[in-house]
């Protein structure tokens, strides 16, 4: 049985082991994108760099994260429910449309890096133009489709299918980085890998937004990476302890990315050193395999990846989108297939951009001002304002502790609607003020403050 956004997962169901948390996380985070944003932390300070973003900053950023499936493990709730103590009954439909958009944005963007895997599977097949080459646009629309229609297919299996896939997935995809890292190793040796840096402050750009690839872009980008996993929730509602549903995800997301960032990094960087130019576009892991000479079985490996992941994402944005249809009812199949098509819609749009890198900075970066304050004032609203405890009344359709004013908690709303325009004002109004401090921190505390004196307040 499939649980809806807003039904309790009783006990008996709560199926998912620590190791299944762990694995299915480690997998669920392994994915082309991943190493696409290793490539680009190189290129702040080559290697080294990289590896303070790695280790540091990576998993100081996943423990808040961690902590919203401690909240789902203890209620049995999905990620959507948990919000409304925090923005009300009805007021959570405000943090449900943002949620469809993380899941919808990424969903776009991983079926993007798929159908690049998918264009030089079809160039070495049949000699077809790959992303890389002049005269695409008609293939990767056809790519685009068919990765779409996989992950579909996929996704309306349920989350025991999608646990199980991810168990495959992750298998393959542990030997392709493994061989990889081996050859890049072998071809250059560790030293000089790490003896490369930029010569010059590095930037990528998207319409009239030039970005300077600097610390503070790079942990502002990197928290909204790690915390756009939106879907905590909607899985840690099936561990089987509290202790499952936190440490598994942050162990299986953080060891991944360990790995996952520091392989794209490694890929660019012997990339610059082979061919004398920094482009994080051809460190995609589809270009780096071929060009490493890897072929197409590493390209399906990858497009395999990745269609497991979106199937995951799918999944969950349709449980989001449960919550803003709630006055209807609609089964899951069906808002897999609204949620499917959007996504197959957006993932267009990259095509519209001449620079995926700079594409990938801007979307991260918006996402980046939809997490911060969502779940900052998720978390100081659970463990400050409420000392820890939700009451099952987050499953109420109408009344009950949560429903505030006629349904909306206004404080929720409005700080986490300001907090969005206050780390939009900050990184681009202030970008002198954001390369010392980042967007992300100075937002953190603006909304924590602001809730927690609203709230007492009252």
């Amino acid at each position: 049985m499939e649980y809806t956004a807003f039904q309790k997962v009783p006990d008996n169901k709560r199926t998912f082991s620590f190791w299944d948390q762990l694995v299915f996380w480690f997998s669920a985070c392994s994915l082309p994108a991943a190493w696409t944003y290793g490539a680009l932390m190189a290129g702040w300070q080559g290697i080294a760099g990289a590896l303070v973003l790695i280790v540091v900053v990576n998993t100081l950023s996943f423990i808040p994260w961690a902590f919203l499936g401690r909240i789902a493990a203890e209620t049995g709730g999905s990620s959507m429910a948990i919000v409304r103590p925090t923005f009300g009954i009805k007021g959570s439909v405000v943090p449900s449309i943002f949620y469809l958009i993380l899941g919808i944005g990424w969903g776009a963007v991983n079926v993007f890096i798929g159908a690049i895997a998918l264009s030089f599977i079809f160039k070495l097949w049949l000699g077809f133009p790959s992303y890389i080459d002049s005269g695409n646009t008609f293939y990767m629309v056809a790519y685009i489709i068919l990765v779409c229609a996989l992950q579909s297919f996929f996704a309306i299996r349920g989350s025991e299918w999608i646990k199980r896939l991810q168990w495959i997935a992750t298998i393959f995809f542990i030997f392709l980085g493994l061989y990889q890292t081996y050859v890049v190793f072998q071809h250059w040796g560790a030293a000089e890998l790490m003896k490369w840096r930029p010569d010059k402050m590095l930037t990528s750009s998207i319409g009239p937004f030039v970005y300077p690839i600097t610390f503070a872009l790079l942990v502002d980008l990197l928290i909204a990476y790690n915390w756009t996993w939106e879907f905590i929730g909607d899985f840690s509602r099936f561990a089987k302890n509290k202790t499952a549903g936190t440490w598994g995800p942050f162990l299986g997301a953080t060891l991944a990315q360990y790995w996952w960032f520091l392989v794209g990094a490694l890929a660019v960087v012997y990339l610059t050193k082979t061919t004398g130019l920094y482009n994080p576009l051809l460190a995609d892991p589809s270009s780096t395999t071929v060009a490493l000479g890897f072929g197409w079985l590493a390209a399906l490996i990858i497009l395999f990846a990745t269609v497991t992941t979106n199937a995951g994402n799918i999944y969950a944005s349709s449980l989001g989108l449960s919550n803003i249809l709630r006055e209807k009812k609609h089964d899951l199949f069906g808002l897999m297939l609204i949620v499917s098509g959007a996504v197959a819609v957006f993932s267009l749009t990259p095509l519209l951009s001449k620079d995926f890198v700079g594409f990938f900075i801007f979307f991260l970066d918006f996402l980046g001002a939809i997490v911060v304050p969502l779940w900052i004032v998720t978390l100081v609203d659970y463990f400050w304002v409420k000392r820890g405890k939700y009451s099952d009344d987050i499953f109420k359709q109408t009344g009950g502790k949560y429903w505030y004013q006629k349904g909306w908690n206004w404080p929720g709303i409005v700080t986490l609607l300001s907090g969005t325009v206050f780390y939009w004002v900050v990184a681009y109004a202030l970008p002198n003020f954001r390369i010392a401090y980042t967007a992300a921190i100075p937002t953190m505390i603006y909304v924590g403050v602001v809730y927690v004196i609203w709230m007492k307040r009252k």
